[in-house]
């Protein structure tokens, strides 16, 4: 959602902290997968998404620590929607989302209120699929 305003060096940087939060868990659900592909139709078009791949989490995020907290805040939300959207939240993508709420300086209410969020945003889309499928 917040991708397209980035640099092409900070979109591959972000693009890599997308991945290894979506295989922290060692699954690619399909609602991570479908997040992630996402990304494409937002970044230079010139990225390549079959380099993506797994980093050292914490050594990446100091990429964006030049960055102004509004784009702080658009990474982390991004980091935390992957591992929110599939409805699991095991402790190997806390680690992860909990790195990067310090490394940004991220509020217990800026994260909650991003939770609330996205959990409005998921319900907002299951009505609406209802509303269209049935």
């Amino acid at each position: 959602m917040f991708i397209a305003g980035f640099t092409k060096d900070q979109q591959e940087k972000f693009l890599n902290l997308a991945y290894t939060m979506v295989y922290a868990d060692g699954r690619f659900d399909e609602r991570e997968q479908l997040l992630f592909i996402g990304y494409s139709v937002e970044i230079d078009p010139s990225i390549d998404m079959t380099k993506v791949h797994a980093v050292d989490f914490e050594k990446e995020l100091a990429a964006f620590d030049e960055c102004a907290a509004v784009d702080k805040q658009k990474i982390f939300f991004e980091l935390y929607a992957i591992a929110l959207i599939d409805e699991s939240y095991p402790e190997s993508e806390k680690v992860l989302v909990d790195l990067a709420k310090k490394r940004f300086n991220i509020s217990d209410e800026k994260m909650a209120a991003m939770r609330e969020a996205l959990q409005n945003f998921i319900d907002s889309y299951k009505n609406l699929n209802k509303v269209v499928t049935e």
